[in-house]
């Protein structure tokens, strides 16, 4: 299947994935045959791409990292009425550690961020991609932590207005005090509490609290990291950036905003172009075939024109070094 951008689909495309809401109800069901209607209602959604059938694409997957079932749980337990408590905290927990297992099973592959079609709404794909993405991160860098920097994430969304309107923000000072006293009197672990205190750090100092450097605490460093990336990625209040050049500016901030450590490591995990995205190489065009879990940005691709038009090419290969994609291709067809 083809990751289709929306400006780019035509009356007659075949949905080649269900489109939910974030209630999980069903939008667009696997198989439809796009008219003008439905691309115009798509588009008020405010989902950037869809997959559809591609001939020559049939056996390129795009199954995302995160399932729907762990996407709708997670949506659940933070939009559930009432306090958190020991028992919500355990519910929590036990979520944490599902996305630690999903997180495993797709070990081989790089971190593809979950879609807006997939989650049903940007704030939704923000919030399951952001414990994600922590828990890769923290893989890297402390994974004894990993369930703990997971388990902040997670709590980052409790009670979240994004998950009634859909509209992806950062915690204001108030709501993050509140959400913080709150953990103090359930005893949540500190690794979790200190996380949170401190994501809003900056490397430089800049941030809050006044944190600088080794001061900031890593789970706070890392949460910090991946919720600026993922907003640049799902923002709803300006136009939102494409992963490769969120990547870049985030990567531009490694020594003031963040640790150079922590965004070497965010580039060697996150796949800056989607499996089924069709890419240019200078001249050259072709569709990512397979991102990779020990080198994201260089996939193995299918050309689509060229000398090697219909091959498969593994980028991280040595003599492959002169080929370099340069962004996603912007048209429908190439020649």
């Amino acid at each position: 299947m083809r990751l289709l951008p929306i400006n780019q689909l035509e009356p007659g495309d075949v949905i080649a994935d269900t489109l939910r809401n974030a209630d999980g109800r069903v939008l667009l069901r696997q198989g439809v045959a796009l008219n003008a209607d439905m691309i115009k209602a798509v588009e008020h959604w405010g989902i950037p791409a869809l997959p559809v059938e591609w001939p020559g694409f049939e056996e390129i997957d795009t199954t995302p990292i995160v399932s729907s079932a762990l996407i709708d749980k997670m949506a659940a337990w933070a939009k559930k009425p009432g306090g958190l408590d020991s028992a919500r905290l355990h519910e929590g927990q036990a979520l944490v550690r599902t996305m630690r297992d999903e997180q495993l099973l797709a070990h081989a592959r790089a971190f593809e961020m979950l879609s807006v079609y997939q989650a049903g709404s940007a704030y939704l794909s923000f919030y399951a991609n952001l414990v994600g993405l922590v828990m890769r991160l923290a893989d890297q860098l402390a994974p004894e932590w990993s369930e703990a920097y997971g388990l902040a994430a997670l709590l980052y969304g409790y009670h979240h207005p994004g998950l009634d309107n859909g509209q992806v923000r950062d915690l204001a000072p108030a709501e993050l005090a509140d959400l913080v006293q709150t953990l103090r009197q359930i005893r949540v672990p500190a690794p979790v509490v200190t996380t949170l205190l401190h994501y809003q750090c900056r490397y430089d100092g800049s941030g809050t609290p006044p944190l600088k450097g080794e001061e900031i605490y890593r789970g706070g460093a890392l949460l910090g990291l991946a919720s600026a990336f993922l907003m640049l990625v799902f923002q709803t209040d300006g136009q939102a950036l494409p992963a490769h050049e969120a990547l870049e500016w985030v990567m531009g901030g490694g020594g003031t905003d963040f640790s150079l450590e922590a965004v070497r490591k965010l580039g060697r995990v996150v796949a800056p172009y989607a499996t089924g995205q069709v890419v240019s190489l200078g001249r050259e065009v072709a569709v990512v075939y397979h991102v990779p879990a020990d080198w994201p940005n260089r996939p193995l691709i299918l050309m689509l024109n060229g000398d090697h038009q219909g091959q498969k090419i593994d980028l991280r290969q040595p003599d492959q070094q002169t080929r370099v994609i340069s962004g996603v291709y912007q048209k429908r067809l190439w020649s």
